[in-house]
């Protein structure tokens, strides 16, 4: 990767419908130069996809936190995998046995199912969980949201 494709990456972080002649525009190459650049981009899995970013202001977004046992590590993450209604990513960390996720729901009887069908399915296996409600997103480039200037 070099310097044009990290500034192809970062004009499609903000608008990811850009046309390969916009991008050539910005970047003073041609539209069909810019297009191989993108495509190849794609081959090597840097560009993974291209997704549309719905808002609805009835949307909980929460995060939780499972530490696991670590012999049920393996166990837990396929469970939390296949529970794919809400969660929308799932992180391993650097912490041990940490498992990060981002679940969103209608609804906060929705978001309190997920909960405990984890509690009761993944409780005994785990050391620690937690959870938190998104309160306020201040800045998430996927979404075009940024922090107001100071």
């Amino acid at each position: 990767m070099d310097e044009k494709d990290e500034q192809i990456l970062d004009l499609m972080k903000g608008n990811a419908r850009i046309s390969y002649q916009e991008l050539g525009d910005a970047l003073g190459i041609s539209r069909v130069a810019t297009m191989k650049r993108v495509r190849r981009l794609e081959e090597d899995g840097i560009i993974r996809g291209y997704n549309t970013c719905i808002y609805r202001e009835d949307e909980i977004t929460m995060f939780m936190d499972l530490y696991t046992k670590p012999e049920k590590f393996d166990k837990v993450l396929k469970y939390i995998t296949t529970r794919t209604t809400y969660i929308r990513q799932i992180f391993i960390t650097t912490g041990e046995c940490h498992i990060h996720f981002v679940a969103v729901a209608r609804s906060l009887e929705d978001i309190n199912y997920l909960i405990r069908i984890i509690e009761k399915k993944c409780g005994p296996d785990c050391i620690q969980m937690s959870t938190q409600a998104v309160k306020q997103v201040v800045k998430d480039v996927y979404a075009g949201i940024m922090p107001d200037p100071l």
